[in-house]
Order: C-alpha cells, then structure tokens, then sequence
C-alpha cells in the first residue's frame, strides 16, 4: 500500500542544506509560543540562567531565535540594553522590524558558520532546541562556532529535550521520531548525553547541567494539558517527512500516524507521572586558554 502524503499543507524552510523538518508557519508560530511559556513555567520564570549580569556594553545572541520571543522576553526582564542579535537559517517566523527596540536586530545565518566579525564578541549566547536541526558533526562545529564568538569569560546557554515517558503507545511513537532522526543524521537518542562532550572539547569550563520535568496529560491539569498539546504539534509538524521516509515499518498511512497520535494523547491523559525532561546546559568560555 503507497503511503498517504500529509493532507494538510504545512510551510517548511527553503534553506539549502538543512535537515530541519518541522514547519514555519503560523501553526508553528502558536506551538512554539506554547513552548516557551512552558519551559519558562518549568525554569522558574527566568530567562538568563547564566550568571551574568547585562549592561548596556554587552551583546547577547540568539541562535536559531525562531519567533525572537526568547530575546524579547529577556529584554522585558533586564534593566540595562545590550545590543540583542537573534539568528536562524529561515527568517519566515522573525519578529518585523518596526516592532523591534533599537538595540535588537534579526539577521539569517546559520549557527555553523557565523560571521568572522563576531569573534570574541558576545557575553551570552543562547540556544534552544535545535534537536531536529543538527546533525552530529553540525552540533560539534555550532559549539566551535559558539566558543569562537564568546568573549573570554562568556556564558552559552543551551535547552535540550531530553526524554518523553508514559507507556508503551508513547514510547511507540518515540520510536518512530528517532528512526526518523536517525535517518536524517540528528541526534534524538543522545543529544543531551552528548552535549558535555561537546562542551568540554570545544574548550568550555564550569560545565554544568539542570534537568527538570514537565508533565504530560490531563491528570496534571492545564499544565499536563499544554505539555500534551506541546507534544502533539511537533508529532504533527513532523508528519509529512516521516511518510515520505515510508513510515519506518511502524507506520504505513496518515491514517496510521493520526491513529497513534490520538492513542498517545489518550494514554498520557490516562497515565500519572507522565511527562518530559529537559536539559539546560550552562558553560563558560575562559578567561584564558592554555
């Protein structure tokens, strides 16, 4: 039987050269805004977890800044006004200029290859969830990249996903998201095991990590239900490239894929202590590299 190709039309990048499989659209928009007031909920409303304190001489960087909202939300908590720079391979979700403040601006780059202007220049870097963008050897040259823009003494700031649980119709589903990944040649499975690695072979010190957990389904209440709806959408913003990968022998049709969508959904609502763990990851750029 062919495979049923995802009947609702989603927006995907352009960019050349990417494997990032999730849309750029308005839907995409309105899940990643979700997202952020999730993970902002779960890390206890900050959004600098660095230990810097920003002045108005400083420069922040945004890498893969989406909607800009990380970087907005950070200019609405600090007093001083740094210069703000937020950067993706696909502009389709930044933020228009004119609604802009000065001192924030949105540029297209990609995290592997940032401008030869930029070393040495920023004292914070940020990045969040850039799981279904990097390959291996793309993640290891974005902390390079990372490293080379810090100025001696910096902070990067990066957000992972680290696992979802439940029962066995989520860990189905999860399955066939790391088929996919591996596939494309992201890393899913270990990503965040292998963030430290990264880290500490790129040159940063005082590398630490802080996993916290969110829960999934109804029985937790609204915030069980934004995580579920969370959850859904990138499952569903992932549709179209895992049929066109022919199902990885887990999935045949769309029809397929919507059914086990709705028994994860089904099964987080029905199973207490389901959730998902995060990972922020902090490390400083040193002073001086011996």
């Amino acid at each position: 039987m062919p495979i049923t190709r995802h009947s609702k039309k989603r927006i995907y990048t352009k960019a050349k050269g990417t494997v990032y499989s999730l849309p750029h659209d308005e839907e995409e928009r309105d899940r990643l805004t979700l997202q952020n007031s999730i993970l902002l909920k779960t890390y206890d409303n900050r959004v600098l977890h660095a230990p810097v304190e920003l002045s108005d001489n400083d420069w922040v960087l945004d890498s893969g800044s989406g909607t800009g909202i990380w970087l907005q939300d950070l200019a609405q908590q600090t007093a001083a006004k740094p210069v703000y720079v937020g950067i993706d391979i696909e502009p389709a979700l930044t933020p228009e200029p004119l609604f802009l403040p000065q001192n924030m601006k949105f540029e297209t780059h990609s995290v592997t290859n940032l401008p030869a202007q930029w070393t040495n220049r920023f004292t914070v870097v940020h990045q969040r969830l850039l799981i279904a963008a990097l390959r291996r050897q793309e993640w290891e040259q974005a902390i390079d990249e990372i490293y080379r823009v810090l100025k001696p003494g910096g902070w990067v700031q990066l957000f992972e996903m680290k696992v979802w649980t439940s029962g066995p119709t989520l860990a189905k589903q999860l399955e066939l998201m790391y088929q996919h990944s591996d596939t494309m040649g992201t890393m899913w499975r270990d990503i965040t095991q292998r963030l430290p690695d990264f880290l500490q072979r790129s040159g940063f010190v005082n590398i630490r990590e802080d996993v916290r957990r969110t829960p999934l389904g109804a029985w937790a209440d609204q915030d069980g239900v934004d995580g579920s709806a969370n959850m859904l959408g990138l499952m569903e913003g992932l549709k179209l490239h895992v049929l066109d990968g022919g199902g990885y022998g887990i999935v045949k049709t769309e029809a397929e894929y919507d059914n086990l969508t709705e028994q994860v959904l089904k099964e987080l609502d029905s199973t207490p202590g389901s959730g998902i763990n995060w990972s922020m990851f902090l490390a400083q750029k040193p002073f001086c590299r011996y």
